[in-house]
């Protein structure tokens, strides 16, 4: 029932996902699906090859276990730097907020978490089969959405003319007020607990400023005085 339009959107995602992992079966997918249509040309291109993290094979790992629902284990570093052994349940590799993610049960606390796949090593998968049937992967991470909602602060900054562009591309800032200079301040939403908008601001050195909220301001201060510590040492 599909019509050649249909095609190219299907063939134009998967070369996109193919372009994000490195896999033989989606390139196989691809290949099949591409002869079923005169032309594959949909005139959009989703370039996601930043997305591959280079570790294919944890992806393969957490694919197989997810396929053949079998638990997983992996020494997992959190944010505090704190390295503990987790065994879980895979239910799906998910992008989001910039990075691959393995959404999992976590069998020790009875609950479904999210883990960080650059921050895994030495990950297996185990001898043994699920302890429960899981729902699907989307509808588990609407539920944990709405139990844990990712609360966005809102950061005024007073931006110089030469940073506008990467502020408004890098951290979508909004403008609210313009200066005959070129200078203009700004709103950002930012999840505080996520770490590129930070880097972005700190990289921005003294062509951005932080007006609030004064926590901000703050921790962009204590971050600055650390990296002028460490460079007054040379």
């Amino acid at each position: 029932m599909a019509t050649n339009e249909d095609y190219t959107f299907i063939i134009t995602a998967l070369k996109g996902l193919s372009s994000a992992m490195n896999s033989s079966k989606i390139d196989a997918t691809l290949e099949k699906i591409t002869s079923l249509t005169e032309t594959s040309d949909s005139g959009i291109i989703l370039d996601f090859s930043a997305l591959n993290e280079g570790d294919s094979q944890l992806m393969q790992i957490f694919q197989d276990a997810i396929r053949k629902k079998r638990p997983v284990s992996f020494e997992y570093t959190n944010s505090d730097n704190i390295t503990r052994l987790h065994t879980v349940e895979p239910i799906a590799v998910v992008y989001r907020w910039y990075a691959w993610y393995l959404l999992a049960y976590s069998i020790v606390k009875n609950d479904y978490r999210i883990y960080k796949l650059i921050r895994m090593r030495n990950a297996k998968i185990v001898d043994a089969v699920f302890t429960k049937e899981h729902k699907n992967a989307e509808i588990i991470l609407r539920d944990k959405d709405k139990q844990m909602p990712q609360k966005l602060t809102e950061i005024t900054v007073r931006c110089k003319s030469e940073a506008r562009s990467k502020a408004i591309e890098y951290l979508n800032g909004k403008i609210i007020c313009e200066y005959d200079n070129g200078d203009c301040d700004m709103t950002l939403n930012v999840i505080e607990n996520e770490h590129f908008w930070f880097g972005t601001l700190l990289s921005l050195g003294d062509c951005i400023e932080i007006i609030t909220p004064e926590h901000i301001r703050h921790r962009i201060l204590e971050a600055s005085k650390k990296i002028v510590k460490l460079y007054q040492k040379l």
